[in-house]
Protein backbone atom coordinates (compact mmCIF):
# COMPACT_ATOMS: atom_id res chain seq x y z
CA UNK A 1 0.00 0.00 0.00
CA UNK A 2 1.21 3.54 -0.68
CA UNK A 3 -1.53 5.28 1.38
CA UNK A 4 -2.87 5.46 4.90
CA UNK A 5 -5.74 7.91 5.25
CA UNK A 6 -4.31 11.37 4.53
CA UNK A 7 -0.75 10.11 4.96
CA UNK A 8 0.36 8.92 1.58
CA UNK A 9 3.02 8.75 -1.03
CA UNK A 10 2.39 10.11 -4.50
CA UNK A 11 0.40 7.84 -6.79
CA UNK A 12 3.47 6.69 -8.76
CA UNK A 13 5.09 5.04 -5.70
CA UNK A 14 3.96 1.43 -5.42
CA UNK A 15 5.29 -2.04 -4.83
CA UNK A 16 6.86 -3.48 -7.98
CA UNK A 17 8.00 -0.10 -9.31
CA UNK A 18 11.37 0.88 -10.78
CA UNK A 19 13.52 3.87 -9.83
CA UNK A 20 16.27 5.47 -11.92
CA UNK A 21 19.79 4.29 -11.09
CA UNK A 22 22.68 6.63 -10.31
CA UNK A 23 20.36 9.56 -9.56
CA UNK A 24 19.06 10.93 -6.29
CA UNK A 25 15.87 9.13 -5.25
CA UNK A 26 13.22 11.72 -4.52
CA UNK A 27 10.07 10.62 -2.67
CA UNK A 28 7.10 12.87 -2.11
CA UNK A 29 3.64 12.69 -0.67
CA UNK A 30 1.20 14.26 1.78
CA UNK A 31 0.78 14.32 5.55
CA UNK A 32 -0.68 16.63 8.13
CA UNK A 33 1.21 19.96 8.18
CA UNK A 34 4.24 19.80 10.44
CA UNK A 35 4.41 16.01 10.50
CA UNK A 36 7.79 14.47 9.63
CA UNK A 37 8.01 11.42 7.38
CA UNK A 38 11.00 9.08 7.65
CA UNK A 39 12.02 6.80 4.78
CA UNK A 40 14.12 3.66 5.09
CA UNK A 41 15.24 2.10 1.80
CA UNK A 42 17.10 -1.20 1.78
CA UNK A 43 17.74 -4.42 -0.09
CA UNK A 44 17.12 -7.95 1.20
CA UNK A 45 19.15 -10.96 0.16
CA UNK A 46 17.71 -14.39 -0.66
CA UNK A 47 17.63 -15.25 3.06
CA UNK A 48 15.63 -12.11 3.90
CA UNK A 49 18.54 -10.35 5.56
CA UNK A 50 18.53 -6.58 5.16
CA UNK A 51 21.57 -4.93 3.64
CA UNK A 52 22.74 -1.37 4.26
CA UNK A 53 19.98 1.08 5.00
CA UNK A 54 19.38 4.42 3.31
CA UNK A 55 17.48 6.85 5.51
CA UNK A 56 15.94 10.24 4.90
CA UNK A 57 13.38 12.61 6.38
CA UNK A 58 10.99 15.28 5.19
CA UNK A 59 8.49 17.48 6.99
CA UNK A 60 5.11 18.38 5.53
CA UNK A 61 4.67 22.09 4.89
CA UNK A 62 1.52 24.18 5.31
CA UNK A 63 0.12 22.63 2.13
CA UNK A 64 0.59 19.13 3.59
CA UNK A 65 3.30 18.09 1.13
CA UNK A 66 6.58 16.48 2.14
CA UNK A 67 9.67 15.53 0.15
CA UNK A 68 12.45 13.09 1.02
CA UNK A 69 15.74 12.73 -0.86
CA UNK A 70 17.87 9.58 -0.75
CA UNK A 71 21.33 9.12 -2.30
CA UNK A 72 21.76 7.48 -5.72
CA UNK A 73 21.91 3.70 -6.07
CA UNK A 74 23.33 1.37 -8.70
CA UNK A 75 21.12 -1.07 -10.60
CA UNK A 76 19.63 -3.87 -8.53
CA UNK A 77 16.51 -5.74 -7.51
CA UNK A 78 14.62 -6.69 -4.35
CA UNK A 79 14.54 -3.30 -2.66
CA UNK A 80 12.05 -2.36 0.05
CA UNK A 81 10.84 1.05 1.16
CA UNK A 82 9.28 1.84 4.53
CA UNK A 83 7.74 5.20 5.42
CA UNK A 84 6.83 6.11 8.99
CA UNK A 85 5.38 9.30 10.41
CA UNK A 86 5.93 10.95 13.82
CA UNK A 87 2.20 10.73 14.45
CA UNK A 88 0.67 7.84 16.38
CA UNK A 89 -2.43 7.72 14.17
CA UNK A 90 -0.60 7.77 10.85
CA UNK A 91 0.50 4.15 10.63
CA UNK A 92 3.22 3.28 8.12
CA UNK A 93 3.72 2.51 4.43
CA UNK A 94 5.69 -0.45 3.10
CA UNK A 95 6.57 -1.08 -0.55
CA UNK A 96 8.45 -4.14 -1.75
CA UNK A 97 9.83 -5.73 -4.94
CA UNK A 98 11.35 -2.42 -6.08
CA UNK A 99 13.98 -2.34 -8.85
CA UNK A 100 16.72 0.15 -9.53
CA UNK A 101 17.59 0.50 -13.24
CA UNK A 102 16.86 2.77 -16.18
CA UNK A 103 13.45 4.41 -16.35
CA UNK A 104 12.15 5.65 -19.70
CA UNK A 105 9.08 7.74 -20.46
CA UNK A 106 6.96 6.78 -23.49
CA UNK A 107 4.85 9.68 -24.76
CA UNK A 108 2.64 10.68 -27.67
CA UNK A 109 -0.73 9.73 -29.08
CA UNK A 110 -2.48 6.50 -30.03
CA UNK A 111 0.37 4.99 -32.03
CA UNK A 112 2.51 5.04 -28.89
CA UNK A 113 -0.36 3.98 -26.63
CA UNK A 114 -1.25 1.15 -29.05
CA UNK A 115 -1.96 -1.90 -26.89
CA UNK A 116 0.00 -5.11 -27.26
CA UNK A 117 -3.21 -7.07 -27.83
CA UNK A 118 -3.78 -5.13 -31.10
CA UNK A 119 -0.25 -5.75 -32.36
CA UNK A 120 0.33 -8.12 -35.27
CA UNK A 121 2.85 -10.10 -33.21
CA UNK A 122 0.78 -10.41 -30.02
CA UNK A 123 0.29 -14.17 -30.24
CA UNK A 124 4.06 -14.60 -30.46
CA UNK A 125 4.88 -11.94 -27.87
CA UNK A 126 2.66 -13.34 -25.13
CA UNK A 127 4.41 -16.73 -25.45
CA UNK A 128 7.89 -15.29 -24.89
CA UNK A 129 9.65 -16.13 -21.60
CA UNK A 130 8.54 -13.70 -18.93
CA UNK A 131 11.06 -11.07 -17.83
CA UNK A 132 10.67 -9.80 -14.24
CA UNK A 133 13.32 -7.14 -14.88
CA UNK A 134 10.85 -5.14 -17.01
CA UNK A 135 8.47 -2.88 -15.05
CA UNK A 136 5.65 -0.84 -16.63
CA UNK A 137 3.27 1.89 -15.52
CA UNK A 138 0.56 3.79 -17.39
CA UNK A 139 -0.19 7.29 -16.08
CA UNK A 140 -3.97 7.47 -15.47
CA UNK A 141 -5.62 9.38 -18.30
CA UNK A 142 -7.37 12.48 -16.99
CA UNK A 143 -8.73 15.12 -19.32
CA UNK A 144 -9.53 17.34 -16.34
CA UNK A 145 -9.17 17.14 -12.58
CA UNK A 146 -11.43 14.44 -11.20
CA UNK A 147 -11.77 12.63 -14.52
CA UNK A 148 -10.92 8.97 -15.05
CA UNK A 149 -11.33 7.43 -18.50
CA UNK A 150 -12.38 3.95 -19.45
CA UNK A 151 -8.72 2.93 -19.79
CA UNK A 152 -8.47 1.51 -16.29
CA UNK A 153 -6.79 -1.85 -16.99
CA UNK A 154 -3.10 -1.37 -16.33
CA UNK A 155 -3.45 2.40 -15.78
CA UNK A 156 -2.23 3.71 -12.45
CA UNK A 157 -0.59 0.40 -11.41
CA UNK A 158 2.92 -0.93 -11.78
CA UNK A 159 3.02 -4.28 -13.56
CA UNK A 160 5.59 -6.71 -14.93
CA UNK A 161 5.14 -8.77 -18.06
CA UNK A 162 3.59 -11.72 -16.20
CA UNK A 163 0.52 -9.58 -15.47
CA UNK A 164 -2.68 -10.14 -17.51
CA UNK A 165 -2.75 -6.35 -17.84
CA UNK A 166 0.28 -6.57 -20.13
CA UNK A 167 -2.20 -6.81 -23.03
CA UNK A 168 -3.20 -3.20 -22.26
CA UNK A 169 0.31 -1.76 -22.31
CA UNK A 170 1.98 0.04 -25.22
CA UNK A 171 3.40 -2.39 -27.78
CA UNK A 172 6.24 -0.10 -28.95
CA UNK A 173 7.14 0.82 -25.36
CA UNK A 174 7.19 -2.80 -24.21
CA UNK A 175 9.26 -3.87 -27.21
CA UNK A 176 11.69 -1.01 -26.51
CA UNK A 177 12.02 -2.01 -22.84
CA UNK A 178 12.47 -5.71 -23.63
CA UNK A 179 15.16 -5.03 -26.23
CA UNK A 180 17.05 -2.64 -23.94
CA UNK A 181 16.84 -5.00 -20.97
CA UNK A 182 18.16 -7.91 -23.03
CA UNK A 183 21.03 -5.80 -24.37
CA UNK A 184 22.09 -4.20 -21.06
CA UNK A 185 21.14 -6.83 -18.48
CA UNK A 186 19.88 -4.18 -16.05
CA UNK A 187 16.24 -3.69 -14.95
CA UNK A 188 14.29 -1.40 -17.28
CA UNK A 189 11.17 0.56 -16.44
CA UNK A 190 8.82 2.29 -18.85
CA UNK A 191 6.14 4.83 -17.98
CA UNK A 192 3.39 5.36 -20.55
CA UNK A 193 2.08 8.92 -20.66
CA UNK A 194 -0.04 9.27 -23.80
CA UNK A 195 -3.47 10.03 -25.21
CA UNK A 196 -4.88 9.03 -28.59
CA UNK A 197 -5.50 12.00 -30.89
CA UNK A 198 -3.50 14.45 -28.78
CA UNK A 199 -1.64 17.35 -30.32
CA UNK A 200 1.84 18.12 -29.00
CA UNK A 201 0.43 21.45 -27.79
CA UNK A 202 -1.53 19.58 -25.10
CA UNK A 203 1.78 18.36 -23.62
CA UNK A 204 3.57 21.73 -23.45
CA UNK A 205 3.50 24.39 -20.74
CA UNK A 206 1.45 27.54 -21.26
CA UNK A 207 4.60 29.63 -20.88
CA UNK A 208 6.13 27.99 -23.95
CA UNK A 209 2.91 28.32 -25.95
CA UNK A 210 2.63 32.05 -25.27
CA UNK A 211 5.70 32.70 -27.43
CA UNK A 212 5.11 33.38 -31.15
CA UNK A 213 4.50 31.56 -33.40
CA UNK A 214 3.16 28.91 -31.02
CA UNK A 215 0.79 31.41 -29.45
CA UNK A 216 -1.62 30.63 -32.30
CA UNK A 217 -2.64 27.49 -30.36
CA UNK A 218 -3.79 29.59 -27.42
CA UNK A 219 -5.45 32.17 -29.72
CA UNK A 220 -7.33 29.43 -31.58
CA UNK A 221 -8.45 27.93 -28.27
CA UNK A 222 -9.69 31.31 -27.03
CA UNK A 223 -11.58 31.83 -30.29
CA UNK A 224 -13.13 28.36 -30.01
CA UNK A 225 -14.53 28.99 -26.53
CA UNK A 226 -15.45 32.64 -27.09
CA UNK A 227 -19.09 33.26 -26.32
CA UNK A 228 -19.78 29.76 -24.97
CA UNK A 229 -21.65 29.32 -21.72
CA UNK A 230 -19.47 27.77 -18.99
CA UNK A 231 -22.49 25.98 -17.56
CA UNK A 232 -23.59 24.54 -20.91
CA UNK A 233 -19.99 23.60 -21.78
CA UNK A 234 -19.72 21.73 -18.49
CA UNK A 235 -23.04 19.91 -18.99
CA UNK A 236 -22.29 18.98 -22.60
CA UNK A 237 -18.73 17.91 -21.76
CA UNK A 238 -19.68 15.66 -18.85
CA UNK A 239 -22.47 14.07 -20.88
CA UNK A 240 -20.10 13.44 -23.79
CA UNK A 241 -17.45 11.97 -21.49
CA UNK A 242 -20.04 9.67 -19.94
CA UNK A 243 -20.72 8.35 -23.44
CA UNK A 244 -17.06 8.28 -24.46
CA UNK A 245 -16.09 6.28 -21.38
CA UNK A 246 -19.05 3.89 -21.53
CA UNK A 247 -18.34 0.21 -22.04
CA UNK A 248 -20.70 0.13 -25.01
CA UNK A 249 -18.81 2.83 -26.86
CA UNK A 250 -15.50 1.14 -26.09
CA UNK A 251 -16.84 -2.16 -27.43
CA UNK A 252 -18.15 -0.49 -30.60
CA UNK A 253 -14.88 1.34 -31.28
CA UNK A 254 -12.37 -1.38 -30.40
CA UNK A 255 -12.67 -3.39 -33.67
CA UNK A 256 -11.17 -0.39 -35.50
CA UNK A 257 -7.93 -0.84 -33.57
CA UNK A 258 -7.48 -4.34 -34.92
CA UNK A 259 -7.80 -2.94 -38.47
CA UNK A 260 -10.93 -2.71 -40.64
CA UNK A 261 -11.66 -2.13 -44.30
CA UNK A 262 -12.64 1.29 -45.63
CA UNK A 263 -16.20 0.02 -46.19
CA UNK A 264 -16.41 -1.03 -42.53
CA UNK A 265 -15.14 2.38 -41.44
CA UNK A 266 -17.75 4.19 -43.55
CA UNK A 267 -20.52 2.10 -42.00
CA UNK A 268 -19.17 2.86 -38.54
CA UNK A 269 -19.12 6.61 -39.21
CA UNK A 270 -22.67 6.47 -40.54
CA UNK A 271 -23.92 4.56 -37.48
CA UNK A 272 -22.15 6.93 -35.06
CA UNK A 273 -22.70 10.25 -36.82
CA UNK A 274 -24.85 11.56 -33.94
CA UNK A 275 -22.58 10.48 -31.08
CA UNK A 276 -22.01 13.26 -28.53
CA UNK A 277 -18.69 15.10 -28.81
CA UNK A 278 -16.81 16.88 -26.03
CA UNK A 279 -16.78 20.59 -26.97
CA UNK A 280 -13.47 22.41 -26.93
CA UNK A 281 -13.02 23.96 -23.52
CA UNK A 282 -11.75 23.22 -20.02
CA UNK A 283 -12.97 19.58 -20.18
CA UNK A 284 -11.39 18.74 -23.54
CA UNK A 285 -8.20 16.64 -23.42
CA UNK A 286 -6.72 18.54 -26.37
CA UNK A 287 -6.86 22.04 -24.96
CA UNK A 288 -3.46 23.74 -24.93
CA UNK A 289 -1.32 22.56 -21.98
CA UNK A 290 -4.17 20.39 -20.68
CA UNK A 291 -2.43 17.02 -20.50
CA UNK A 292 0.80 18.71 -19.44
CA UNK A 293 -0.95 19.57 -16.18
CA UNK A 294 -3.37 16.66 -15.66
CA UNK A 295 -0.94 13.83 -16.55
CA UNK A 296 2.68 14.79 -17.24
CA UNK A 297 3.12 17.02 -14.17
CA UNK A 298 2.64 14.02 -11.87
CA UNK A 299 6.08 12.79 -13.02
CA UNK A 300 8.18 15.95 -12.86
CA UNK A 301 10.12 15.06 -9.70
CA UNK A 302 10.84 11.50 -10.83
CA UNK A 303 14.26 10.96 -12.40
CA UNK A 304 14.19 9.32 -15.84
CA UNK A 305 16.78 8.05 -18.33
CA UNK A 306 15.12 9.49 -21.44
CA UNK A 307 12.00 9.75 -23.60
CA UNK A 308 10.61 7.83 -26.55
CA UNK A 309 8.01 9.84 -28.51
CA UNK A 310 5.58 8.78 -31.26
CA UNK A 311 3.22 11.62 -32.22
CA UNK A 312 2.48 14.10 -34.99
CA UNK A 313 -0.65 12.78 -36.70
CA UNK A 314 -2.82 15.33 -34.90
CA UNK A 315 -0.46 18.16 -35.85
CA UNK A 316 -0.58 17.57 -39.60
CA UNK A 317 -3.05 19.48 -41.77
CA UNK A 318 -3.08 23.25 -41.34
CA UNK A 319 -0.50 23.21 -38.52
CA UNK A 320 2.07 20.94 -40.16
CA UNK A 321 4.44 23.82 -40.99
CA UNK A 322 4.79 24.58 -37.25
CA UNK A 323 5.65 21.09 -36.10
CA UNK A 324 9.41 21.59 -35.81
CA UNK A 325 8.83 24.61 -33.56
CA UNK A 326 6.20 22.72 -31.58
CA UNK A 327 8.27 19.59 -31.03
CA UNK A 328 11.38 21.59 -30.20
CA UNK A 329 9.40 23.57 -27.61
CA UNK A 330 8.10 20.33 -26.13
CA UNK A 331 11.58 18.83 -25.82
CA UNK A 332 13.02 22.02 -24.33
CA UNK A 333 10.10 22.37 -21.90
CA UNK A 334 10.43 18.81 -20.66
CA UNK A 335 14.20 19.00 -20.29
CA UNK A 336 13.90 22.27 -18.42
CA UNK A 337 11.17 20.92 -16.13
CA UNK A 338 13.26 17.85 -15.28
CA UNK A 339 16.49 19.91 -15.24
CA UNK A 340 18.05 17.20 -17.37
CA UNK A 341 19.07 17.15 -21.03
CA UNK A 342 18.00 13.53 -21.39
CA UNK A 343 17.92 11.84 -24.83
CA UNK A 344 14.74 12.10 -26.87
CA UNK A 345 14.01 9.33 -29.40
CA UNK A 346 11.24 10.05 -31.90
CA UNK A 347 9.36 8.03 -34.52
CA UNK A 348 8.79 9.54 -37.94
CA UNK A 349 5.19 9.25 -39.19
CA UNK A 350 4.37 6.09 -41.14
CA UNK A 351 2.66 6.01 -44.57
CA UNK A 352 -1.07 6.59 -44.22
CA UNK A 353 -3.94 7.66 -46.48
CA UNK A 354 -7.36 7.84 -44.84
CA UNK A 355 -8.97 6.40 -41.68
CA UNK A 356 -12.46 7.32 -40.48
CA UNK A 357 -12.58 11.09 -41.07
CA UNK A 358 -8.78 11.55 -40.78
CA UNK A 359 -6.67 12.10 -43.88
CA UNK A 360 -2.95 12.50 -44.53
CA UNK A 361 -2.86 16.19 -45.45
CA UNK A 362 0.48 17.59 -44.31
CA UNK A 363 2.11 14.26 -43.42
CA UNK A 364 5.07 14.86 -45.70
CA UNK A 365 5.63 18.26 -44.07
CA UNK A 366 5.46 16.79 -40.55
CA UNK A 367 7.98 14.11 -41.52
CA UNK A 368 10.36 16.77 -42.83
CA UNK A 369 9.91 18.78 -39.62
CA UNK A 370 10.58 15.70 -37.50
CA UNK A 371 13.79 15.08 -39.44
CA UNK A 372 14.78 18.73 -38.95
CA UNK A 373 14.37 18.44 -35.18
CA UNK A 374 16.47 15.27 -35.13
CA UNK A 375 19.20 17.07 -37.09
CA UNK A 376 19.22 20.31 -35.16
CA UNK A 377 18.28 19.60 -31.52
CA UNK A 378 21.05 17.93 -29.49
CA UNK A 379 20.55 14.31 -28.41
CA UNK A 380 17.41 13.78 -30.51
CA UNK A 381 17.38 10.67 -32.69
CA UNK A 382 14.74 9.49 -35.15
CA UNK A 383 13.50 6.06 -36.19
CA UNK A 384 12.12 5.73 -39.72
CA UNK A 385 9.13 3.49 -40.45
CA UNK A 386 8.26 4.35 -44.04
CA UNK A 387 7.99 0.62 -44.76
CA UNK A 388 5.41 -0.15 -42.04
CA UNK A 389 2.32 1.91 -42.94
CA UNK A 390 -1.13 1.11 -44.29
CA UNK A 391 -3.24 3.29 -46.57
CA UNK A 392 -6.54 2.67 -44.76
CA UNK A 393 -5.21 2.39 -41.21
CA UNK A 394 -3.67 5.21 -39.20
CA UNK A 395 -2.35 2.61 -36.75
CA UNK A 396 0.45 0.45 -38.23
CA UNK A 397 0.22 -3.00 -36.67
CA UNK A 398 3.94 -3.86 -36.48
CA UNK A 399 4.58 -1.92 -33.26
CA UNK A 400 7.02 -4.45 -31.83
CA UNK A 401 9.25 -3.58 -34.79
CA UNK A 402 8.86 0.13 -34.03
CA UNK A 403 10.05 -0.55 -30.47
CA UNK A 404 13.00 -2.56 -31.78
CA UNK A 405 14.12 0.35 -33.96
CA UNK A 406 13.84 2.80 -31.06
CA UNK A 407 15.85 0.39 -28.91
CA UNK A 408 18.58 0.23 -31.54
CA UNK A 409 18.85 4.03 -31.40
CA UNK A 410 19.11 3.91 -27.61
CA UNK A 411 21.67 1.11 -27.62
CA UNK A 412 23.88 2.98 -30.09
CA UNK A 413 23.48 6.61 -29.07
CA UNK A 414 22.58 6.42 -25.36
CA UNK A 415 24.26 3.23 -24.13
CA UNK A 416 27.22 3.51 -26.52
CA UNK A 417 27.15 -0.05 -27.84
CA UNK A 418 30.16 -0.30 -30.14
CA UNK A 419 29.84 -1.41 -33.76
CA UNK A 420 26.05 -1.37 -33.69
CA UNK A 421 24.22 -0.31 -36.85
CA UNK A 422 21.40 1.66 -35.23
CA UNK A 423 20.52 4.47 -37.67
CA UNK A 424 18.33 4.36 -40.77
CA UNK A 425 19.96 4.76 -44.20
CA UNK A 426 20.17 8.47 -44.98
CA UNK A 427 20.79 9.89 -48.45
CA UNK A 428 23.48 12.57 -48.39
CA UNK A 429 24.37 13.24 -52.04
CA UNK A 430 23.32 12.50 -55.62
CA UNK A 431 25.51 12.71 -58.72
CA UNK A 432 24.64 12.35 -62.39
CA UNK A 433 27.44 9.96 -63.34
CA UNK A 434 26.38 9.58 -66.98
CA UNK A 435 23.53 11.09 -68.95
CA UNK A 436 21.38 8.17 -67.86
CA UNK A 437 22.63 7.24 -64.40
CA UNK A 438 22.17 8.91 -61.00
CA UNK A 439 24.22 7.63 -58.05
CA UNK A 440 22.83 8.34 -54.58
CA UNK A 441 25.19 7.95 -51.61
CA UNK A 442 23.80 6.90 -48.21
CA UNK A 443 25.08 6.97 -44.67
CA UNK A 444 24.37 3.95 -42.42
CA UNK A 445 24.13 1.86 -45.58
CA UNK A 446 25.93 -1.37 -44.62
CA UNK A 447 24.13 -4.20 -46.41
CA UNK A 448 21.96 -1.80 -48.42
CA UNK A 449 19.14 -3.54 -50.31
CA UNK A 450 16.44 -1.93 -52.46
CA UNK A 451 12.88 -3.06 -52.95
CA UNK A 452 11.14 0.22 -53.68
CA UNK A 453 8.98 0.34 -56.78
CA UNK A 454 9.84 2.77 -59.59
CA UNK A 455 6.63 4.65 -58.85
CA UNK A 456 7.98 5.55 -55.38
CA UNK A 457 10.68 7.73 -56.93
CA UNK A 458 10.33 11.28 -58.14
CA UNK A 459 13.11 12.42 -60.48
CA UNK A 460 12.29 15.95 -61.56
CA UNK A 461 13.89 17.88 -64.40
CA UNK A 462 12.14 21.25 -64.41
CA UNK A 463 8.44 20.39 -64.79
CA UNK A 464 9.17 16.89 -66.11
CA UNK A 465 8.97 13.80 -63.86
CA UNK A 466 11.11 10.86 -64.95
CA UNK A 467 10.65 7.35 -63.46
CA UNK A 468 13.82 5.22 -63.29
CA UNK A 469 13.94 2.12 -65.49
CA UNK A 470 16.33 0.23 -63.21
CA UNK A 471 17.49 0.37 -59.57
CA UNK A 472 20.75 -1.27 -58.51
CA UNK A 473 23.01 -1.23 -55.45
CA UNK A 474 26.78 -0.71 -55.34
CA UNK A 475 28.11 -0.75 -51.74
CA UNK A 476 26.63 2.34 -50.03
CA UNK A 477 25.31 3.82 -53.27
CA UNK A 478 22.01 3.31 -54.99
CA UNK A 479 22.11 3.65 -58.79
CA UNK A 480 19.06 4.89 -60.69
CA UNK A 481 19.15 4.23 -64.42
CA UNK A 482 16.89 6.51 -66.46
CA UNK A 483 14.97 5.43 -69.59
CA UNK A 484 16.59 8.15 -71.73
CA UNK A 485 19.62 10.40 -71.73
CA UNK A 486 19.39 13.76 -70.02
CA UNK A 487 20.93 16.10 -72.57
CA UNK A 488 19.81 19.26 -70.76
CA UNK A 489 22.80 20.40 -68.75
CA UNK A 490 21.30 23.60 -67.31
CA UNK A 491 17.87 22.85 -65.82
CA UNK A 492 18.13 21.84 -62.12
CA UNK A 493 17.66 18.12 -61.56
CA UNK A 494 16.27 16.76 -58.28
CA UNK A 495 15.69 13.25 -56.99
CA UNK A 496 13.37 12.46 -54.10
CA UNK A 497 11.88 9.45 -52.36
CA UNK A 498 9.07 9.28 -49.83
CA UNK A 499 8.28 13.00 -49.94
CA UNK A 500 4.55 12.67 -50.62
CA UNK A 501 1.86 12.55 -47.94
CA UNK A 502 1.45 8.87 -48.82
CA UNK A 503 4.63 7.12 -49.88
CA UNK A 504 6.43 3.92 -49.01
CA UNK A 505 10.15 3.26 -48.82
CA UNK A 506 11.51 -0.27 -49.01
CA UNK A 507 15.24 0.36 -48.93
CA UNK A 508 16.90 -1.27 -45.92
CA UNK A 509 20.32 -1.74 -44.39
CA UNK A 510 21.44 -5.01 -42.81
CA UNK A 511 19.82 -4.01 -39.49
CA UNK A 512 16.44 -4.01 -41.25
CA UNK A 513 16.09 -0.23 -40.94
CA UNK A 514 14.16 1.57 -43.68
CA UNK A 515 15.68 4.60 -45.42
CA UNK A 516 14.44 8.04 -44.48
CA UNK A 517 12.57 10.26 -46.98
CA UNK A 518 14.76 12.71 -48.85
CA UNK A 519 14.95 15.26 -51.65
CA UNK A 520 18.40 16.09 -53.08
CA UNK A 521 19.64 18.27 -55.91
CA UNK A 522 21.59 16.13 -58.37
CA UNK A 523 25.11 17.35 -59.07
CA UNK A 524 26.28 17.01 -62.68
CA UNK A 525 30.01 17.02 -62.10
CA UNK A 526 30.32 13.25 -62.36
CA UNK A 527 29.33 12.91 -66.04
CA UNK A 528 32.00 11.01 -67.95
Amino acid sequence: MNTHNEYRLAEIFQSGMLLQRDREIVLWGTAAPGITATAVFYQEDAQGTAGSLLCGKGTAGPDGRFRITLPPQTAGEGYLLEITFDCAQAGSIRLDNICIGDLWLAGGQSNMEFFLKYDRDWEHTKKLPRNPKIRMYNVPQRAFEGHTTHNRAGYGRWIDDSSPELAYFSAPAYSFARNIQTATGIPIGIIGCYWGGSTAAAWISKEALRLPPLDRYIKEYEEAISGSSPEKTADDSLAAWAFEDSQQHVADFEPLLYGQSRAWQLEYMKAHADDPIVPMGPYHFNRPSGLYHTMLSSLFTLSIKGVIWYQGESDAGDHAFLYDRLLTALIETWRRQWNDNFPFLIVQLAPFGVWLDCDNQGYAVVREKQASVARNVPDVYMAGIMDLGSYYDIHPKEKMEVGRRLALLARGHVYGEKGLLCDAPEAVSAVLETNRRIAITFLHADGLAAGSKASDWNIRLGEQNIPPSEITIKENRLILTLPDDIADGQTPLYVSLGCKDYAEIHIHNRAGLSALPFQIKVERGGIQ
